[in-house]
């Protein structure tokens, strides 16, 4: 039996004004960053529209008490955080992941009752290598740039803006996120560069929805396409946003289709 390394799971949370008209949603997010990439715009815009929502800070994170045993962490301690999460709502959660976070999400869905599935810019089941060739063939500086942060080197604003976003994402809002963001457990990083074969049959029924970004450099669309063909369903992929979808000018359009989804798939009413 092993011990916990966890002794505490943040969450940040946004109410609706009135009665609670949808599932409730956990947002989980990817590498370097936080809970707070969520409540920028996403998290207020989905208690806008009737939702319970809710960000997980994985374990480590900046300003965090477990910050300083960052570097002792790996995967199956993000997952169990997100686990955690989950077993503090009242009823089966949609899960929003975003990169590292998808991967997650969809982990936590083979051992949870989830209401829904988001995979946003997700690391694909197979991993990290092979987004990460296809970077090193495209990109070469950029690909240097990034294995640097991987490694623990600081990025530079323009290696974040190349990495995370669109070319038309005004740099001063490239700067202030980038301050925000964070070193990242290398244990944790390595850990993406594994296949991950997911157990299909144990999320049969689920709705799932897969998107990905266009300008994205480091989960390119068609690595997003393969993800949405293993879940058995067509990938949402968005022109002229880069990985950080959730931050970007059209974080709108993203979000509005994440609530149509919801509806379509009876996830707005089912608290009502």
């Amino acid at each position: 039996m092993t011990t916990s390394k966890l002794t505490d799971v943040h969450l940040i949370e946004r109410l609706p004004k009135g009665k609670a008209t949808g599932a409730p949603v956990l947002f989980i997010h990817g590498a370097f960053s936080g809970a707070w990439c969520w409540d920028e715009h996403f998290m207020q815009h989905f208690a806008d529209h009737g939702y319970v929502a809710r960000a997980v800070d994985l374990p480590g994170r900046l300003g965090r008490p477990d910050f300083e045993n960052l570097q002792n962490y790996g995967l199956s301690d993000y997952l169990e955080a997100v686990l955690i999460a989950i077993d503090q709502f009242d009823e089966p959660p949609v899960l929003v992941g975003h990169s590292m976070g998808g991967q997650l999400a969809w982990r936590a869905s083979e051992e949870r009752e989830t209401a829904g599935l988001v995979l946003m810019a997700s690391v694909p089941p197979t991993g990290m290598a092979a987004p990460a060739m296809d970077l090193l063939v495209s990109r070469p500086s950029l690909f240097m740039d990034v294995a640097a942060i991987h490694a623990g080197e600081p990025g530079s604003i323009d290696s974040v803006q190349a990495a995370l976003f669109s070319d038309t994402t005004d740099p001063k809002l490239v700067q202030e996120y980038a301050i925000r963001m964070q070193h990242e457990s290398r244990m944790a990083v390595a850990g993406l560069y594994l296949p991950f074969m997911p157990n299909i049959l144990s999320i049969w029924g689920t709705p799932i929805f897969v998107q990905g970004a266009a300008k994205d450099s480091l989960i390119p669309p068609a690595h997003v396409h393969w993800t949405a063909s293993l879940a058995g369903e067509m990938a949402k992929i968005y022109d002229g946003m880069g990985h950080g979808m959730m931050l970007e000018d059209g974080w709108q359009f993203v979000a509005d289709d994440i609530l149509s989804w919801c509806a379509e798939n009876d996830l707005s009413n089912n608290a009502a």
